[in-house]
């Protein structure tokens, strides 16, 4: 056999036994985000948190632990701890729409108003399909801009996308009465009544009956 083909065949065999080397490290990753997920699902976010750790340390750019550390550490720690995990997740995952969502939320919240604007913003780019950056960009028109127009669009986008979404009923239906559009907010918020939106029916009875 000529030389020439027995390099390119030993480079083959040598391919991939590292790539099932790599598919074997892969499965005991995902396996380690699992048992993290279980953890994360009944509170023992501590042990959730270590697991997730031990994944991004195999795989630092493994999204949904990227995801999930972030979570935890917005609902646990400290502003500052929970932006540096931010911060450090959306530099291995920029391109990931989902984390820049929970970032312009968690931006929002915190009253860094443009700051999150431009998360969500970002999200938008990256999928146009993302249902709570769409709502939360509403929130903004509506809440701090006073745009109900601009609202009522981004609103409009979240119900085609998910159309029992309560939360995006009630509040399109609150634009519309800021614009006197009242058939259309009637409907709207009977709609986030029946969805069980627990503010909809006091609105309902201070402007409808």
């Amino acid at each position: 056999m000529p030389a020439f083909f027995t390099h390119i065949i030993c480079c083959y065999l040598s391919a991939h036994k590292t790539i099932s080397i790599k598919n074997h490290m892969g499965q005991k990753t995902d396996q380690i985000f699992e048992r993290g997920k279980l953890f994360m699902e009944k509170g023992n976010h501590e042990q959730a948190l270590r697991l997730f750790n031990q994944v991004l340390n195999r795989e630092p750019q493994y999204r949904k632990a990227l995801k999930n550390k972030v979570l935890i550490k917005i609902a646990e720690a400290s502003e500052e701890e929970a932006k540096a995990s931010i911060e450090n997740a959306l530099t291995n995952t920029p391109d990931d729409d989902e984390l820049q969502q929970i970032a312009g939320s968690f931006y929002i919240n915190n009253n860094e108003i443009e700051k999150g604007e431009r998360h969500l913003t970002k999200a938008i780019e990256l999928n146009p399909d993302n249902v709570l950056a769409l709502y939360g960009l509403g929130i903004i028109s509506a809440n701090l801009h006073s745009d109900h127009q601009t609202a009522i669009r981004y609103f409009s986008e979240a119900i085609n996308r998910d159309p029992n979404f309560a939360e995006a009923f009630f509040n399109r239906g609150c634009s519309y009465l800021m614009q006197d559009i009242y058939d259309s907010a009637h409907c709207d918020l009977l709609k986030a009544r029946n969805l069980g939106h627990p503010k909809a029916a006091d609105i309902l009875q201070s402007h409808f009956n």
